[in-house]
């Protein structure tokens, strides 16, 4: 997949792509050629992970997404005007809360232990539906007795 994006991004008219840029509003930083993420990766509690992710049941971290696009670039200083989400398959694997201020940040609470999926979006709203990453496998492990 990434290699279609960057293919595609390659030949996108530079009018389009500065279509694109001016439509997340002006008051973003500028250094970002594009806020349009190809890639993230997770960190849960500031250790970054790999799938498959794994959480445990009755227990809440700090999920921070880090987007890239393209470029490779960072979008971290978009944040003010973009935001990320995460959706659980089956939903009874964990809650989802955004962290108050921070739109790439989600507190997730493990859920029923089981297996399943974890979705990675990407928006200009809290609903984060404009682009959407392919499922990754998740395990919600029981807590040690």
């Amino acid at each position: 997949m990434r290699t279609t994006v960057r293919s595609l991004l390659r030949f996108m008219p530079a009018a389009l792509g500065a279509a694109a840029i001016g439509a997340c509003g002006g008051d973003e930083v500028t250094s970002i050629t594009d806020h349009t993420p190809v890639t993230y990766n997770l960190l849960v509690n500031d250790v970054a992970v790999s799938e498959p992710y794994t959480f445990t049941a009755g227990q809440t971290v700090r999920v921070r997404i880090k987007f890239f696009n393209a470029e490779q670039q960072d979008l971290d200083p978009a944040e003010g005007e973009h935001f990320g989400g995460l959706t659980f398959n089956p939903t009874s694997l964990a809650t989802v809360t955004r962290v108050t201020g921070h739109n790439y940040q989600l507190d997730v609470s493990g859920g029923t232990p089981a297996t399943g999926s974890i979705e990675v979006s990407f928006g200009h709203d809290a609903q984060a539906d404009e682009t959407t990453f392919p499922p990754a496998d998740v395990t919600v492990a029981a807590t040690s007795p």
